[in-house]
């Protein structure tokens, strides 16, 4: 199992990142601070939509520590990030552009993970 972390090592860190997004919105509503009310975030911060990040973080670790070769495996939990990732940057930037910010933390951190993603499906 450390030989595949070691040579999925770009999956394991975007399962990472993909969890500490669902955990970034576990504390934004726990702690009660909603800056967008009338934005595309104030849905996907909802506990569907939490839990689903946690299912695509799951596909994408479950491919990092077993290297799963059938099933199309790969394929789906690539495009399962991609259109995670996708959703999240453009809400952010709907969000940051709603109340009048350029752009927030959130929205570049998710825009840095999308690309890193986006050029790794390319070099395979």
């Amino acid at each position: 199992m450390f030989d595949n972390i070691v040579k999925n090592r770009f999956w394991f860190l975007k399962a990472l990142e993909t969890y500490s997004l669902a955990i970034y919105f576990i504390i934004k509503r726990s702690t009660g601070i909603f800056d967008w009310d009338h934005s595309p975030l104030s849905v996907l911060d909802d506990p569907p939509f939490i839990f689903a990040l946690a299912c695509v973080g799951t596909i994408a670790l479950v491919y990092a520590l077993w290297d799963i070769k059938h099933l199309y495996y790969k394929q789906i939990m690539t495009s399962t990030l991609t259109f995670v990732w996708l959703a999240f940057f453009l809400s952010f930037c709907a969000n940051d552009a709603l109340r009048g910010v350029y752009l927030s933390f959130p929205g570049i951190y998710s825009f840095f993970v999308l690309i890193g993603i986006v050029i790794e499906i390319r070099w395979e």
